[in-house]
């Protein structure tokens, strides 16, 4: 799988991103959340968490792809 990075670059390489796959998945890095109220992962799930700037960046981004 080959990722492209939608958001902005940081300064520090492990920073909260949006990436577009060319399988036309998308893939979000950022801090895992393990346990909060409401949220039940499946077998082999992980959540993880973003900042909202980060999300409101991705949309417009993904609204325009194919």
């Amino acid at each position: 799988m080959k990722l492209r990075k939608i958001t902005a670059d940081c300064n520090v390489k492990d920073c909260p991103a949006v990436y577009v796959s060319d399988l036309g998945t998308v893939v979000f890095q950022g801090l895992p959340v393990a346990a909060a109220d409401g949220l039940r992962l499946g077998d082999g799930e992980q959540a993880v968490e973003l900042p909202v700037d980060v999300v409101r960046e991705a949309l417009p981004k993904l609204q325009r792809r194919p």
